[in-house]
């Protein structure tokens, strides 16, 4: 990645945190019962990269269940599952 490329996408990152910013300032100032951070907030590029490995590694655990009937693959597979459903 070139410097210019770089320097691109900080402040397209940035761009993104000040309308974030900006949506949490409005939600705060209508008031109101809503969660404000999971309306406001836009969805994390490290956490979606998170949620659609543990999707893949939970798919192949999933497919090769049958192959291997091992104990161990089935907890980690479980154990998976649930890391993913507290991070949804």
């Amino acid at each position: 990645m070139t410097a210019y490329e770089l320097l691109t996408k900080n402040l397209e990152d940035i761009h993104v945190m000040l309308k974030d910013h900006g949506c949490l300032l409005n939600c705060l100032k209508e008031g109101g019962d809503t969660p404000v951070l999971r309306q406001c907030v836009s969805v994390c590029p490290h956490k979606q990269k998170l949620k659609e490995t543990l999707l893949e590694a939970i798919q192949v655990l999933e497919e090769s269940r049958k192959a291997f009937r091992s104990k161990q693959l089935e907890a980690l597979r479980k154990k998976l599952i649930e890391v993913l459903a507290e991070i949804a």
